[in-house]
This record gives C-alpha cells, structure tokens and sequence, in this order.
C-alpha cells in the first residue's frame, strides 16, 4: 500500500526498490540537514531531512518503517513550515 502511494515521488521501480529507500534512510547516520525524534509513546522514531522534504517513521524496537514518503508542500504549509511540521510529528499522541 504504501509502495502504491508513494513508490513514484522516489521513481521507486517496484515495492521491494522502495522499501530499499525507506531502509536506507531510516537507517543512515544522521546528515546534518536530518532530524531525528521519539515521539511520546517511546516507540515511533521520526526523521526528516529538510533539504529535500523526505519523512518516515519507524518503531523503535523493531526497525519496522511504517511510513516514508516526500511531505507535501500543502502539509509544510498547513503546519507553519517544515520545523513546525516536523515538531507536530514529534509530538503526536493520537496514533
């Protein structure tokens, strides 16, 4: 599903090409234009990189990725910009 969704803003050729790229950025040490969060639950790991508006979301202590895509500039917009965006992320608690 999220492949489906997704797939196309990383010209991902299929779903296995997408998960390498969500692993792949989930995974990667830190580049000094990403950051990195827990949210309150203690078990959802948020990162964003804003150079290139690329977010996912993974457990903790699984290394699961439960979501990865390039945020829209609708959703950075709405939130007051992308540090904004991204400390709602951080502190969500209705999930």
């Amino acid at each position: 599903m999220h492949f489906a969704r997704h797939g196309h803003e990383f010209g991902a050729a299929d779903a296995l090409q997408y998960e390498q790229l969500a692993d792949a950025f989930m995974i990667m040490p830190l580049a000094i234009t990403m950051r990195e969060c827990i949210r309150p639950n203690g078990t959802d790991r948020v990162r964003i990189n804003v150079a290139n508006k690329h977010f996912g979301v993974g457990v903790v202590s699984s290394n699961v990725i439960q979501t990865y895509y390039i945020v829209p500039l609708r959703k950075l917009i709405r939130r007051g910009g992308v540090a904004q965006f991204f400390q709602y992320e951080c502190g969500r608690t209705d999930l």
